[in-house]
């Protein structure tokens, strides 16, 4: 699977890695420029990295509010992801300036926060340039009551695919939206592919959750992991009418996500 790093059993997206790092990078290079100052002026990195980080999750969530507004409590969620960096880079610059004591820690420490923006302006510029993998193609699957359904019925018009399965707990938190988005964007297909368990297992899960089969399929050999190169669940794969994969989600998936990402499908 690309642009994921593997640390034995652990799995993580590479560009949230880099955000990270350029962060703490960010936040070392800015302590070091006031490593001399008062107990105030040493605050400001952290509070400058702080009011970014919120600056950032508000300017995101306040622009995808019709997603939040169902499940209010979703905000909170920062691991499923959703930062706005340009309203963060802004305010983080904004208390750097208010808070650094001379004018030359205030140069330096926007001279540190812009090579860091720089860098993952730069990452992002680069990914999207990458060529995009091809959908699997002869992938065939089984909806839950063993009917054979082919995924290159779906040539020709966008698609997205869930991997899970029911032991996994951020497939089971994701699930119940997964299910109720797929049920309203008749434009883009949104399908739920079962990895590697017997469907008697992935009834007796719906059941037990009191969950919809419908956009559940079943792909006993977890063949789509192996051919996408997935190594964690759960993963979104969204797929464009020409079959190309335009963006890979590992992890869970906020609604704002799903359908940022489905309007994104539907627009090419």
């Amino acid at each position: 699977m690309p642009n994921v790093v593997t640390l034995g059993p652990l799995t993580f997206p590479l560009d949230r890695l880099l955000a990270v790092g350029l962060m703490w990078a960010f936040l070392a290079g800015s302590l070091w420029l006031v490593r001399k100052e008062n107990r105030r002026a040493r605050r400001t990195p952290w509070l400058a990295l702080g009011m970014g980080i919120v600056a950032a999750r508000v300017s995101f969530v306040v622009s995808h509010w019709q997603a939040y507004r169902s499940d209010p409590a979703t905000v909170a969620y920062l691991w499923q992801g959703g930062f706005e960096p340009v309203a963060g880079i802004i305010a983080a610059a904004a208390v750097l300036a208010v808070g650094m004591r001379s004018f030359r820690k205030i140069v330096g420490s926007a001279l540190v926060l812009t090579v860091a923006s720089g860098l993952w302006f730069g990452y992002l510029q680069f990914e999207a340039q990458v060529p995009r993998p091809l959908f699997p193609e002869g992938i065939r699957l089984a909806d839950l009551n063993g009917r054979p359904v082919s995924l290159d019925d779906l040539r020709g018009r966008p698609f997205v695919v869930n991997l899970w399965a029911s032991w996994c707990a951020p497939c089971r938190r994701e699930m119940p939206m997964l299910i109720e988005v797929a049920a309203k964007t008749p434009h883009v297909a949104v399908l739920l592919v079962n990895q590697g368990e017997d469907q008697r297992v992935i009834q007796r899960f719906l059941e037990d959750e009191r969950l919809p089969a419908a956009h559940i399929l079943s792909d006993r050999g977890a063949s789509l992991m192996r051919l996408t190169g997935s190594s964690g669940l759960p993963t979104t794969l969204f797929v464009r009418p020409d079959g190309l994969i335009e963006r890979t989600h590992m992890g869970e998936l906020s609604r704002a996500a799903l359908l940022q990402g489905a309007e994104q499908l539907r627009r090419r």
